[in-house]
């Protein structure tokens, strides 16, 4: 790889890096002089500083350390990606020449438009896997959904990090073991069953692991974990399926007499479809044990509980490959899988059973406080009243739809507030963050939607109303359009003098 590529790669991931630090700095500095007491005790309980109204959001974003540790961690992963890309497209080239000698057919050389246009309609077979999973983890984290950015993060590390990290790991123990082992295939075999869990699920959990140490407080239900965890596996799912895909495309295209597109159908379903629930299920466990770690009082728990799923994850992962590697057909794999599955999802509904009885009892102590509506806690407790407010006010116009939202995050995080305040979480230091959030919710109240009994999905008025207003504009452009035909047509018309007139003088004269 030439030596300016690294050098490029180092310098935009260096650049950012170096500006958050300056940002930190300077937030350091501002705090030890400025920043008033509220803002240190809001620190010490994991809580947003207080914001400056006069400041410019623009403003807010540059000086922000984490968006450029964003920024940065998008350089690398692009440049992990181009590397991925370069590393597959030469491995695929030796491995097609070596099967094409081994069936002793001519040799032939797969050029890189081929496989940039293998490229694209493998990464359409794997997108839809993508997709699906990333609407049942943003449906799943409904009551305090994560921020868009640690959404990004995670699916940006699972599709791009963590499967650089994988590649090299398993690569370099595969060479290893390799040395050690009277064949490939067996050492294929052993780096499969017994590294490349290890690796991999280490490797997906990294983020979960950097999201938990940057923002700890943020972290307060087991669904929220296991969103985030769904979104880094299914990228890693994502990527590895696409690396499957065009190894099995592009050299079954070359061999004269199979059918390509066949044996990409084939291994699109198995892989994206009947086994596809194996990357999620596995980094869930990892979000289990660390989820609970973070409830624990006890050191010793808060280590050992991520430790145990991380351990769990490798085991399942390990059994699946193992699995793999040893049956011939995948049914008695796809229906234990399943099984699986199901009990998880069992456990995942109460989970959110249990996260509408927190908030549920946690707005009512807000409501004997006389803070809160008589019937904030039924409202905002369940799914699908929650569900409704929200498209109900998008429906309504910009306004109402992002006023409807804020005043259901607002409660939410009250809610949530609270529950840390009960448990032992956050100390007194909240209450300027608690005053903050009555606030917002009562100045939403007269915009956002917030009673569900008795509200129209669609309003009324956009159906006649708008049907009306569209007939009128169509009798004004009509109107406008004949005057302005008419006036056009008059002066077309030349111009008419009792003395000359166009048609000549009259018969009998």
């Amino acid at each position: 790889m030439p030596f300016w590529i690294w050098v490029a790669w180092g310098a935009g991931f260096a650049a950012p890096l170096s500006v958050a630090l300056i940002c930190w700095q300077r937030q350091l500095r501002w705090r030890r002089r400025d920043d008033p007491v509220q803002n240190h005790q809001r620190a010490d309980n994991g809580q947003p500083p207080t914001k400056d109204p006069r400041r410019v959001w623009l403003v807010a974003v540059l000086g922000n350390p984490w968006a450029w540790v964003i920024v940065a961690l998008t350089v690398f992963c692009a440049f992990a990606l181009w590397v991925q890309y370069m590393i597959v497209f030469s491995g695929l080239v030796q491995s097609i020449k070596a099967t094409l000698e081994e069936l002793e057919l001519p040799v032939q050389t797969l050029s890189v438009d081929a496989f940039n246009e293998a490229l694209l309609k493998c990464a359409g077979f794997a997108a839809l896997t993508l997709v699906a999973y990333m609407l049942i983890f943003a449906l799943l984290d409904r009551f305090r959904p994560a921020t868009p950015a640690m959404k990004y993060v995670a699916l940006l590390w699972g599709a791009s990090g963590a499967t650089f990290v994988s590649i090299y790991v398993n690569s370099y123990i595969g060479e290893l073991l390799a040395e050690g082992a009277s064949g490939k295939e067996i050492a294929d075999a052993a780096s499969a069953i017994f590294v490349a869990p290890f690796v991999e699920e280490a490797a997906k959990a990294m983020v979960l692991f950097w999201l938990v140490m940057a923002m700890r407080r943020r972290m307060c239900s087991v669904l929220q974990m296991v969103g985030l965890a769904g979104l880094s596996a299914a990228g890693f799912a994502f990527t590895e399926n696409i690396i499957y895909y065009i190894r099995l495309y592009c050299t079954a295209s070359l061999i004269p007499g199979i059918d390509a597109n066949e044996y990409l159908h084939q291994i699109a379903l198995l892989r994206g479809v009947f086994t596809s629930f194996g990357h999620p299920l596995f980094t869930m466990m990892t979000a289990f044990g660390l989820i609970i770690g973070l409830r624990q009082r006890s050191k010793l728990a808060r280590i050992m509980c991520p430790l145990a799923g991380y351990m769990i994850a490798s085991l399942l992962h390990m059994c699946f490959n193992g699995l793999a590697t040893i049956l011939d057909d995948f049914m008695p794999l796809m229906m234990i899988g399943i099984m699986m599955v199901i009990g998880v999802t069992i456990w995942l509904i109460g989970q959110m059973l249990g996260q509408r009885q927190v908030i549920a009892w946690r707005l009512d102590d807000y409501i004997r406080m006389g803070w809160l509506r008589d019937r904030d806690a039924v409202v905002y407790s369940s799914p699908m009243a929650r569900l409704k407010l929200t498209t109900a006010g998008w429906l309504r116009g910009y306004r109402t739809g992002k006023a409807t939202v804020r005043l259901m995050a607002g409660v939410t995080e009250l809610a949530y507030l609270r529950n840390a305040i009960v448990n032992g979480t956050n100390d007194a230091g909240v209450v300027g963050r608690e005053h903050e959030l009555v606030v917002d919710v009562a100045a939403m109240r007269g915009i956002a939607l917030d009673e569900p009994v008795g509200l129209r999905l669609i309003p009324r008025y956009r159906g006649p109303a708008a049907w009306h207003s569209f007939k009128a504009w169509r009798t004004r452009r009509s109107a406008s359009l004949s005057a302005a035909a008419a006036k056009s047509r008059q002066e077309r018309l030349p111009a008419w003098t009792p003395q000359q007139a166009p048609w000549g003088s009259p018969a009998h004269v």
